[in-house]
């Protein structure tokens, strides 16, 4: 049984590249709507080790559009949750779960062990520079969704570098933001042309009221977006893809 588990991947990329990405290590940064289905692909895919980076719990509002939303879950920590059903997929995976939120002082600890890849599917801006530029630095190979919220045609959705990205707000800010810190070519975005009309602010003009999945809810009211699973689950699985194709190429 364990053999056929992934037959049908090794069938598409042969044994040898299934073996490559089963020995591979991939952090994933943010599990909501993006985060979620990269991991479950990426699960399904046979990666052997994760490493899963989120402090928020999972709520009433996420079941719209985030995978490990459900019922049953409601309440409980996400990367609980995203362990438990990684296992249930792969029980030979190793899944590390960290509860913690994304910032500069926990970066070491998001980055040990040499992963291969990191996904970054953090929705607020401070945390996703510093997650970015630290990553950048350290020559870490590096998948970012930039804004997947606002969107409803699937035919916009593209994947480039970030230095080349067009048309999405959150990347413009992200891609102004990197190269005033030093950082150039060599982050691939996952982004969207399609127009929308919304602005997001400097990190510094961030209120604790306006992080969405990576911040703790203190009570201030949040800032909402309207998304759909359609789209936010095709950024997590281009995302995934685009791993997976590094990873068989270059691992």
């Amino acid at each position: 049984m364990e053999s056929q588990r992934f037959l049908r991947i090794s069938r598409l990329i042969g044994d040898q590249a299934l073996d490559r990405l089963s020995h591979s290590f991939v952090v994933i940064v943010g599990l909501g709507a993006v985060g979620g289905y990269a991991m479950e692909a990426l699960a399904r895919s046979g990666i052997g080790h994760f490493r899963l980076v989120d402090f928020d719990t999972v709520g009433i509002t996420n079941i719209n559009r985030q995978i490990l939303a459900t019922e049953s879950t409601l309440g409980k920590k996400k990367v609980t949750v995203a362990k438990e059903r990684i296992l249930d997929i792969n029980n030979e995976a190793i899944v590390e779960s960290c509860d913690l939120f994304a910032h500069e002082e926990s970066l070491d600890q998001i980055f040990a062990g040499s992963p291969d890849i990191i996904i970054d599917a953090i929705d607020s801006l401070a945390p996703k520079l510093a997650l970015l530029e630290g990553a950048w630095k350290q020559n870490i190979v590096t998948i970012s969704s930039m804004g997947a919220a606002l969107r409803r045609d699937p035919s916009k959705i593209a994947c480039a570098d970030l230095m080349d990205t067009k048309g999405c707000p959150l990347a413009r800010q992200v891609r102004a933001k990197l190269k005033r810190r030093g950082v150039g070519r060599g982050i691939v975005a996952i982004y969207s042309t399609e127009k929308v009309d919304y602005e997001y602010k400097d990190p510094e003009e961030e209120t604790q009221a306006e992080y969405n999945e990576q911040i703790l809810d203190r009570g201030r009211k949040r800032k909402v977006l309207g998304s759909l699973p359609t789209i936010t689950g095709i950024f997590g699985l281009t995302a995934a893809n685009e791993a997976i194709d590094r990873l068989i190429e270059h691992k």
